[in-house]
């Protein structure tokens, strides 16, 4: 009977060695690790510093330590099966609650800065509010795609997946356009995407022993209820190590996709009118802003006629640098249609000068013109002064300083009647905040009259603080070129050229109105206007691109690009009319997205290699000490606690 007993406690014990459990006699804390070393024969300062390492260490730690048996509490054979079936059953369990829970939380800790990996809160609604699947295919995919558009593609991909959090209607693909086909077929893909609105990249990067070309079509095909539009990540031609471009073009994927998503989900859009019977600038002239208009509006061009409420039906109308008179019909066209809540984006100049003047001459008079419209803007509260400014802060104009075997040569000099404008970069005002150099011409200076304080007046852009005022009439003259400038002499600054007015206005024409005709049903005339907003800008040529004339085919440069020398190019002008648009048609989600300020900080390499030796050394030999450390703490523990035994 003893051998029996000795036996079955042998086969008892060796069944127990199969079982998990706590080392409780000589562990340290509960014994976990321990007893993992012991029932899978590994080193036990292994595991310690394994759950001292790995993120979720010590929850998985706390868990082991309430559900595994300590081995103090004597064998059952029945009751171990059961508790080890249990524990199984436990962590199953936590698994799936824990897949559960992570897949309906988002959380995202982002320390940028400027929050360049949140989605802002515009994106968020728009992404919310879908009623129906957004498709959106991908033209970036390929096992030869360059370095830079693999980065591309991941961070396109880690964006949509962030709305996709917001959005079960976010459907994606990534698409190899080319991939093995023929010849022919790659024909048809390019010009059918071509006709999609996408622009190719062509591509040449150095391989072994020669070039490789490469063509890619770095962009995207959004669908939404049968309506697509493209978005393009990049407009213009690009090198495959131009790091800096790809940088600024992952900065604006959020913009470029929500606004596109915007556009197709929108239910109407809004009409804007370009007014026009007053040789305002024509549909060549003004190409760029209309273009990048109709992305959100839809945009006409009008001739009043005379007519009573032509413009009803118009969210606002721009009147682009007129250069003849108002008759005094047309301006109570316009006046009654802001009494009715109208809004009116006015490029105006009160001088007449022009860079043609100069091109059989070197020096012209600039006068002022009267096209009847200050009195409008008067009662309104802005007084266009008839001046113009100087500025030393300025754009450069190409002389002709000799002749060369026939050939005339240029020579870049500063053209101080064609100001800069930086916008105030501390202005929390949604037009101007965050905006780029804004090119002008013969601009001049304004200032906000009159008290009533129905209307808030907001100065949106300023000259440098080393400008000056020329009043009419003034020689303007390439011989001041050769002057020498006088700093001290521009001694005006920040001198408005951009007001914004909000409020009830009166109309001008209030009390001139005949008695007979002001009650009038036919003309319902109203004397003090609807909450609404103008802008008025005291240069028409902002808004003006450069066209090219090539026999009697035109081409349009883009907005603020200077056809003589492109690094003059100005960004600013189309993204500040575009804001002023889109802010008096109270469209302002579109502006909060252009405001997302995002800086491209690039690396000091100069530093990286004074620095590189100690964070190598650093990220050595760190991880070594944390398991020295460990491995002397837990000996000097042990120690103490068996020593005392």
């Amino acid at each position: 009977m003893k051998r029996n007993r000795n036996s079955g406690e042998t086969k008892m014990n060796k069944a127990s060695e199969n079982i998990l459990m706590r080392d409780v006699n000589q562990g340290i804390f509960g014994g976990v690790c321990q007893g993992l070393a012991n029932h899978f024969n590994i080193n036990v300062i292994l595991l310690r510093v394994l759950f001292l390492l790995i993120s979720p260490g010590l929850l998985v730690y706390l868990f082991l330590w309430i559900k595994l048996p300590k081995n103090d509490q004597g064998f059952n054979r029945r009751s171990l099966k059961k508790q080890s079936l249990v524990q199984l059953l436990l962590v199953l369990l936590i698994i799936v609650v824990v897949n559960f829970i992570s897949s309906q939380l988002f959380f995202r800790l982002d320390l940028t800065a400027e929050k360049r990996y949140s989605l802002s809160e515009t994106t968020r609604n728009i992404i919310r509010n879908l009623d129906d699947r957004v498709y959106i295919k991908i033209y970036l995919d390929g096992d030869d795609l360059p370095l830079g558009f693999k980065r591309l593609k991941r961070s396109v991909r880690e964006m949509l997946d962030d709305f996709r959090v917001f959005s079960k209607n976010i459907e994606y693909e990534f698409i190899d356009p080319f991939g093995d086909a023929d010849d022919e077929t790659k024909r048809e893909v390019y010009v059918e995407l071509i006709k999609k609105g996408l622009i190719p990249q062509y591509l040449q990067e150095m391989g072994n022993s020669e070039y490789k070309e490469q063509v890619v079509f770095p962009g995207a095909i959004i669908s939404f209820k049968g309506e697509e539009v493209p978005v393009n990540f990049f407009v213009d031609n690009i090198t495959v190590g131009d790091q800096q471009e790809f940088n600024k073009t992952v900065s604006e994927l959020e913009r470029n996709f929500i606004n596109a998503i915007w556009l197709l989900t929108r239910e109407s859009k809004q009409k804007i009118a370009f007014i026009e019977g007053h040789g305002e600038l024509d549909e060549w002239e003004t190409h760029d802003i209309m273009m990048e208009l109709s992305r959100y509006y839809q945009i006409d061009r009008l001739r009043m006629n005379g007519v009573l409420n032509s413009l009803d039906g118009y969210s606002a109308i721009v009147i682009a640098k007129p250069d003849s008179i108002f008759r005094e019909r047309e301006k109570f066209i316009i006046d009654q249609y802001i009494m009715r809540g109208g809004k009116v984006l006015w490029l105006v100049e009160w001088m007449a000068a022009s860079m043609d003047s100069l091109a059989n001459q070197v020096s012209f008079m600039a006068l002022i013109n009267d096209i009847n419209l200050d009195d409008q803007l008067f009662r309104y509260g802005v007084r266009i002064n008839p001046d113009l400014i100087q500025d030393l802060k300025c754009l450069n104009i190409p002389i002709v300083v000799n002749s060369a075997g026939g050939q005339p040569q240029f020579m870049p000099v500063p053209w101080y009647y064609f100001p800069v404008i930086v916008p105030d970069t501390l202005s929390e005002h949604p037009v101007t905040r965050n905006l780029s150099r804004i090119r002008t011409e013969f601009v001049s200076s304004m200032d906000t009259v009159g008290d009533d304080p129905a209307i808030k007046k907001t100065i949106l852009l300023r000259t440098s603080r080393l400008s000056k005022s020329m009043m009419a009439p003034v020689e303007v003259s390439l011989k001041t070129i050769k002057d020498n400038v006088e700093p001290a002499s521009f001694n005006r600054p920040s001198l408005p050229v951009a007001v914004l007015l909000e409020g009830e206005f009166e109309s001008n024409f209030n009390n001139r109105l005949a008695p007979e005709i002001a009650q009038s049903e036919d003309i319902n005339f109203i004397a003090r206007s609807k909450p609404t907003r103008m802008i008025i800008i005291s240069d028409g040529d902002m808004i003006r691109n450069e066209v090219k004339t090539l026999g009697d085919k035109k081409q349009a440069f883009y907005l603020g690009e200077d056809k003589y020398y492109q690094e003059q190019y100005c960004p600013g002008n189309r993204d500040f009319l575009v804001n002023c648009v889109n802010y008096l048609c109270e469209d302002e989600d579109m502006i909060s997205l252009r405001m997302k300020d995002i800086k491209l900080r690039e690396l000091d390499r100069g530093k990286v290699m004074q620095s590189g030796v100690f964070w190598v050394w650093f990220n050595t030999l760190l991880p070594i000490a944390i398991i020295i450390l460990t491995g002397i703490c837990i000996i000097i523990i042990r120690k103490m606690r068996f020593g005392r035994k």
